[in-house]
């Protein structure tokens, strides 16, 4: 069994809501301003746990759909 297995749905919001995270970071310009950084991950931890807690996964998505790049991140984005 693998852990995606175990966790179930649970693993498969986590990862839908990274994903959208990831897609946040790379529209808003904040993923190339970390890369090379040399403490990005650290940087990046609380954002990607406060993200993986947010009540806004739908508005989130629908906001995705209609920004521009280089577009600000939402107020309750956690950048």
């Amino acid at each position: 069994m693998t852990i995606g297995e175990a966790l179930g749905s649970v693993f498969a919001g986590r990862v839908t809501r990274l994903g959208q995270m990831g897609d946040m970071l790379q529209l808003t310009g904040a993923l190339a301003a970390l890369e090379g950084g040399p403490c990005a991950e650290v940087a990046l931890a609380p954002a990607v746990v406060r993200c993986l807690n947010c009540g806004c996964p739908d508005i989130c998505r629908v906001r995705l759909t209609r920004a521009e790049n280089d577009a600000a991140a939402p107020l309750f984005a956690p950048t």
